[in-house]
């Protein structure tokens, strides 16, 4: 009976250590599930109080000003003084073309204003000279009406013969007749010197030539780096042709495009917070410039047209221009802080905008 005891002990804590253990686990798994039912109902509560105060997207892209440089005349590429990712500035030689065909034409734009000028010239000694003679002509009809006048009294007296007056009549018609051509000539040469459009002609296009030959040095238009570059020397380019392109130095911002059931509480002014791929651990703070005046499929090349066919809603997505004002560090890491207007274009962001 002595020995009874301990097995009878022994057999007890047998039965109640699957209880307890069952019991440890069951607090264990009641505790889990209490925790995650805590952290699904904080993280439902944090998306609900993100949701009514803030709208997000993810497609959103940097954009700035890209400019394509183009020649605006044919010509063979003597120099290109650029290279890919260089950075100009505004005035900058880009590229040079040839300017020997233009400079002849240069040259003979400006023979034919010196021709037109010359036919000028020569109008008004003409139209002087024809003045000078008219003169001269005019003396001598006074003297031939005077004469005819003599011979036609002396005539009436008998004192001058027939022939004589007819002589004495014809050089007074003769001088008159000679004073109205004069005069004819001289009109005629005074309205083509008053009307200089032959000068004006020739002016316009020495111009139109001159300003051909400036544009055979292509320079930059602003400050920015070149990209894009597909010109060589010794090639041949035609008017409109894009050469390179240049991406401005200052002004990049963020286009944001959010369903068009996102947007009703924005308005310019509202504050944005701006996260780029490229760049983690960095948010930069921004507010709403903008908003697109339609959405981004009307503006597509070619638009959908809901009214024919078979009609899907689909929800539609409104840009929306976001100016970056400054970038804070949101997480570990000492890189450089690039500044908010000077991204590379099309960086893909996410993009947080407050509406409350």
């Amino acid at each position: 009976m002595a020995e009874a005891t301990p097995l009878a002990s022994d057999e007890k804590h047998a039965l109640v250590r699957p209880r307890i253990k069952a019991e440890v686990r069951r607090r264990i798994l009641v505790s889990l599930l209490g925790a995650i039912a805590l952290a699904a109902a904080a993280t439902g509560a944090h998306r609900w109080i993100v949701a009514s105060r803030f709208e997000t997207t993810n497609d959103a892209f940097v954009d700035g000003h890209v400019t394509n440089v183009g020649s605006r005349v044919a010509g063979h590429v003597l120099e290109v003084a650029v290279d890919d990712n260089a950075r100009v500035r505004a005035g900058d030689v880009l590229v040079r073309l040839d300017p020997a065909d233009l400079e002849a034409r240069v040259a003979q734009a400006r023979a034919d204003l010196d021709v037109a000028r010359n036919r000028m010239n020569a109008a008004r000694a003409a139209v002087a000279a024809l003045e000078a003679e008219g003169r001269a002509v005019a003396t001598e009809q006074d003297r031939a009406r005077r004469e005819a006048d003599r011979i036609t009294t002396l005539f009436e007296r008998g004192a001058a013969s027939r022939q004589a007056l007819d002589a004495a009549s014809t050089l007074r018609d003769a001088a008159a007749a000679r004073v109205v051509a004069l005069a004819s000539k001289a009109d005629a040469e005074r309205a083509a010197l008053g009307s200089d459009a032959p000068v004006r002609q020739a002016q316009a296009l020495l111009a139109a030539a001159e300003l051909a030959l400036s544009y055979t040095t292509l320079v930059a238009p602003m400050d920015g780096v070149v990209g894009r570059k597909n010109v060589e020397p010794g090639g041949f380019v035609t008017p409109g042709q894009p050469l390179l392109a240049i991406a401005a130095d200052a002004g990049t911002w963020v286009v944001a495009n959010f369903k068009e059931t996102q947007i009703g509480r924005m308005q310019p002014g509202s504050k944005a917070e701006v996260r780029i791929d490229a760049y983690p651990g960095l948010v930069w703070k921004g507010h709403v410039d903008s908003i697109a005046p339609a959405t981004g499929a009307t503006f597509a090349l070619l638009p959908p047209d809901n009214a024919t066919g078979n009609f899907t809603k689909v929800v539609q997505r409104v840009p929306v221009k976001i100016v970056l004002d400054e970038v804070l560090r949101d997480g570990g890491g000492d890189a450089p802080l690039p500044a908010p207007g000077t991204l590379p274009v099309g960086l893909s962001a996410e993009v947080q905008i407050g509406v409350r």
